[in-house]
């Protein structure tokens, strides 16, 4: 019989196993953070919180009470990014739509659910993470790094600012501000090789072309958004790996590490061979010599054989001396 104790354990296990989720996407998706409410919930009575405990401090990811989305008390991460999958909660589902999602939504989500005059109570967890993007390219080719800002975002208002960490003392990839861009301020090598893919920011895509990129374009890009007031927030991250597959020093350093690996292997193998032959060597020896000691007789009894035939046996001399005639006199 299984013990209360062990019972209770179980039991937690089970409930964990059954309510935690994880879940990934991409920056710029839509992600469904999923969660079941009482069945006879309804939008008139039930009471909804969604948190990321790491932000609860500061705001909830979306509180939903009499009838009504409550913004005054959302976090200004979350301001018109999320909302109910099903706003009339039909059958208690009480899941919500994060859209956009950016690198800086990776988290852990927490939902509560109660109806009026009862404490909501934690009905499941999501972990979300959100990857950072890559992208191949080859030498001279034109590259979109994308990224997604608020979609009520304009070019008159937004800041909109593209580094690569490695370059960043030196100038921006990227940066657009007051509706112009700052080429002041520009890395050299980025001058007149990046471009808004869409100049009008339309439903805040403030993703940039990288034109001609070379094999010193290979890096990570981060882009920031904000308006002006705000500071701007790091919402996507890119990693951009340029391949020259026609390089001959290319070719020749995969070759390369093609043939140490190959040599790696050729060397095993034979490393192999050589301690199977000397393990069986040995073992070979073992029993030729395990053979020989059990054909020859033990070293006691042959040294026995040998008196015994320079000696004869006593009892055997002393008949022959009593058959010998008497000497006459």
């Amino acid at each position: 019989m299984m013990s209360a104790s062990k019972w209770i354990v179980f039991v937690c296990l089970i409930t964990c196993f059954l309510k935690c989720s994880g879940s990934e996407a991409k920056p710029g998706d839509n992600f469904n953070v999923q969660c079941q409410g009482p069945r006879d919930a309804d939008s008139d009575t039930v009471m909804l919180k969604w948190i990321r405990p790491d932000l609860k401090s500061e705001g909830y990811v979306f509180y939903f009470r009499n009838n009504q989305t409550q913004k005054d008390y959302q976090h200004p991460s979350f301001l018109g990014r999320v909302e109910l999958r099903d706003p009339q909660m039909k059958d208690g589902h009480v899941s919500v739509i994060l859209k956009n999602v950016n690198v800086n939504d990776t988290g852990t989500y927490e939902c509560y659910v109660g109806i009026k005059g009862s404490k909501p109570q934690l009905i499941s967890t999501t972990k979300l993470t959100v990857r950072d993007s890559e992208i191949n390219a080859k030498p001279g080719e034109n590259v979109t790094l994308q990224c997604q800002g608020p979609r009520d975002a304009d070019s008159d208002t937004v800041i909109l600012r593209w580094i690569r960490p490695d370059l960043k003392s030196e100038g921006s990839v990227y940066l657009f501000k007051d509706n112009q861009i700052q080429k002041d301020l520009q890395h050299p090598s980025f001058d007149g090789r990046v471009e808004l893919r869409d100049p009008q920011m339309k439903d805040g895509d403030v993703s940039v072309i990288l034109k001609n990129v070379n094999i010193n374009d290979t890096g990570t890009y981060e882009c920031y958004v904000g308006n002006k007031g705000s500071k701007p927030q790091l919402l996507n991250t890119t990693n951009l790996i340029i391949k020259d597959s026609g390089d001959a020093a290319g070719h020749s350093e995969d070759g390369g590490d093609k043939g140490k690996q190959g040599r790696l292997r050729v060397g095993l193998l034979v490393g192999i061979a050589f301690l199977v032959v000397v393990v069986f060597g040995v073992r070979f020896k073992m029993y030729r010599r395990s053979s020989q000691q059990n054909h020859q007789p033990p070293a006691d009894e042959a040294a026995e054989h040998e008196l015994q035939d320079l000696n004869p046996e006593p009892s055997k001399k002393l008949k022959e001396e009593e058959e010998e005639p008497p000497v006459e006199t």
